[in-house]
């Protein structure tokens, strides 16, 4: 059946099945509550993991002032957008913080300190949007951060984008995602219901990007105030369609099916076969950011359950915390109390509620014991088939789970685990109560990481075998030059061979008298061009020619000037160095510059005298005895940093009237005098007289 005839079919209004699913309880109380605006939360999260890509940029640092709606980031690659603060105020930080993730994992995030006033930038409205070009219209989406808010998060430009350039600029289809199957989400509903003309505004911005044949907005007949109110808002040609309840039909590729009878294969994107499926508040997010200019800031999660004092829809800031909320809507916890973040089926239990809310959560779910039993003891796998007869995506759940508690991870992927959507229906029916979308994911996590195991040593071998590659070219090199040294010494051998002994020596002679001549010649141009060589390295450096850098470095160590001769170098007159730059002159190396220090200097082999003064006693009260020198104080510094010292030898030399074989009488005498001096002590004196000056012409002890 060809494209065409489909279509018909499709304008006409025909409904298709997809296989599998099931029809669990709605539990859509909160679809009559309208949209509730939360105030300012005390602190706001916001994550960077989805953010940045390779070659990001944070543009901000701790301490700064942000407003509401300004980036704080360039992203990087183009599967990444940026990040808007989504409030005024300070930042506190940029670290690591928890995650919502089942784990638990830590990753980057930027703080903010909210100052209450929620200060915004000015928006940037475009409006003559439906003069712009496709290309303009999809850079003001990535740059406001429009990303799928369905749950996947997928950056919604880079979707768009892709149908443009595999569908050569007409896509076929446009659909609408307004099914909102997981049982207790109803943020979607409420939104159609309350803004249903600028999501009609949204699909008009997206038909001008596009140009699609159809455009159908998909919406369970569970909803019948939200289909009225689309009804009433979309264009005549916008064609709102009423499919049954049925869960996952929210999915893009079962939707596709319901709405076009159209199955995508699991090896390629819903946008590159032409068709783009995107949520209705993501539609609405773009109508936001390219008719009024405003970034994706806020979106609206529902948040119910028994244990809290009221429930209903909520307009938050990206970044509040889960425990903001829960304080909001009256949170009771009771014992063993679950936190469950995206719904009961596609959602997981937050292992904290200090966690902040990013673009892709939807729900926040806390049931009581009662509206959601713990999870009964698991039972082996009876092969019953349930599993099977209920997934979607035509899997065989029950073989898949074996193979992965086996660890067959290759047998796994073989089998299509990753074409797994983790949507919970095979879990849901199990009679065995096995927790299938818990082992499916964390398998799925496992051949990711295989995968990425298996890359990394294909690199690591391409790696090899280049390296192996250029050994053999360079040991082909080396057997090439051998063998033509090889060729030139056996044809001197042979020509030596015709001559005679004695003009065999005359050559060696001649040869050698030519090497002497032109060692001699080097050595003197050398020593009478030492400052022409300089200068002509600042030129050759100044010229920044092919071969000026390595002659100026060959200089440097020795050339002479038939080195410029053979590199065809100008000789002309070299400007004065010291008109040269100082950005230039810095470039050039230290050993080349004009007044340098040479390298070979001479070495220090003589240290000077140290000047020595006569010491003035005039001025000391008390001055020592005959003999007895006090050497004059010097500044403790290190040894390196001064002269070295006189030979310490020398100061032990005591004066003659202090030595030991001196007569008694000479002692006496000094014990006297020493005696006679009251205001010198004997302790006073020790020391000095150890550290005392020498006398000239006196012996060592």
């Amino acid at each position: 059946m060809s494209f065409s005839q489909q279509l018909d079919k499709i304008l006409s209004g025909k409904l298709w099945r997809f296989f599998g699913g099931i029809k669990p309880d709605g539990r859509k109380s909160t679809s009559k509550q309208p949209i509730e605006e939360l105030p300012i939360p005390s602190l706001i999260t916001l994550p960077l993991e989805r953010h940045l890509g390779p070659g990001g940029e944070i543009l901000v640092k701790v301490g700064d002032y942000v407003k509401a709606g300004q980036a704080l980031t360039i992203p990087g690659g183009k599967r990444n957008v940026p990040l808007h603060a989504s409030t005024s105020g300070h930042i506190t930080g940029i670290g690591l913080q928890i995650l919502p993730h089942p784990s638990g994992f830590e990753g980057r995030c930027i703080t903010i300190k909210p100052d209450g006033l929620d200060v915004a930038v000015e928006p940037e409205p475009m409006s003559d949007w439906q003069n712009q070009t496709p290309q303009v219209l999809l850079e003001r989406i990535r740059n406001f951060g429009v990303e799928g808010l369905g749950g996947a998060q997928f950056q919604t430009a880079a979707k768009i984008g892709a149908a443009l350039e595999e569908s050569k600029g007409d896509c076929h289809i446009f659909i609408v995602n307004g099914a909102e199957c997981e049982p207790v989400a109803t943020c979607d509903d409420r939104l159609m219901q309350e803004k249903a003309e600028e999501i009609a505004v949204g699909i008009e911005v997206v038909r001008r990007i596009l140009n699609p044949k159809a455009i159908i907005v998909a919406i369970e007949d569970n909803k019948p105030e939200a289909i009225a109110a689309m009804k009433q808002a979309v264009a005549p040609d916008v064609m709102v369609r009423t499919i049954p309840t049925i869960y996952p039909s929210g999915a893009a590729r079962n939707l596709i099916k319901i709405c076009t009878g159209i199955e995508i294969p699991y090896n390629e994107h819903t946008s590159e076969c032409g068709i783009v499926v995107d949520n209705v508040e993501t539609v609405f997010a773009i109508k936001q950011a390219v008719v009024d200019g405003l970034p994706l800031i806020k979106r609206v999660i529902t948040v119910d359950g028994q244990t809290l004092g009221k429930s209903g829809n909520a307009l938050v800031r990206l970044g509040t915390s889960v425990r903001f909320v829960l304080n909001a809507y009256k949170l009771n916890p009771e014992r063993q109390q679950r936190i469950i973040l995206g719904g009961p089926f596609m959602g997981f239990t937050l292992p904290t509620i200090d966690v902040p809310l990013t673009k892709s959560a939807t729900c926040i779910f806390v049931p009581s014991q009662k509206e959601l039993p713990a999870a009964p003891q698991q039972m082996n796998c009876i092969r019953c088939g349930r599993c099977a007869r209920v997934c979607p995506s035509r899997l065989v759940p029950y073989q898949l789970y074996a193979l992965s508690r086996a660890g067959r991870h290759k047998q796994t992927k073989a089998c299509g685990q990753m074409d797994c959507t983790e949507c919970g229906c095979c879990a849901y029916v199990c009679p065995s109560r096995i927790p299938l979308s818990h082992q499916f994911r964390k398998e799925k996590a496992i051949l990711r990481l295989l995968d990425e195991q298996q890359w990394r040593n294909q690199h690591a071998q391409e790696r090899i075998a280049a390296r192996n590659e250029r050994l053999q070219q360079e040991e082909a090199e080396r057997q090439k030059r051998r063998a033509a040294a090889l060729a030139r010494a056996q044809k001197q051998k042979e020509e030596e061979g015709k001559l005679s002994p004695e003009e065999i020596a005359a050559k060696r002679a001649a040869a050698v008298a030519a090497a002497r001549e032109r060692a001699a010649a080097k050595r003197a141009a050398l020593a009478a061009g030492g400052d022409k060589a300089q200068t002509k390295a600042h030129e050759l450096m100044e010229q920044q020619s092919k071969d000026g850098l390595l002659v100026a470095a060959m200089m440097a160590q020795g050339g002479t000037s038939a080195m410029l001769q053979d590199a065809n170098l100008s000789t002309e007159p070299q400007p004065n160095p010291e008109e040269l730059s100082a950005q230039r002159r810095a470039q050039i190396p230290y050993s080349l510059r004009l007044g340098a220090r040479p390298k070979h200097a001479q070495a220090i082999t003589q240290w000077p005298e140290i000047p020595t003064h006569e010491q003035d006693l005039s001025l000391v009260a008390n001055p020592p005895a005959d003999g007895v020198v006090i050497p004059q104080s010097r500044p403790k510094t290190k040894s390196y940093l001064h002269a070295p010292e006189e030979d310490k030898t020398k100061h032990l030399v005591l004066p003659s009237r202090l030595r030991r074989n001196e007569a008694a009488s000479d002692r006496a005498s000094s014990t006297d005098r020493a005696s006679s001096t009251e205001s010198v002590s004997a302790a006073d004196r020790a020391p000095v007289a150890e550290n005392s000056a020498p006398a000239d012409n006196a012996p060592t002890h």
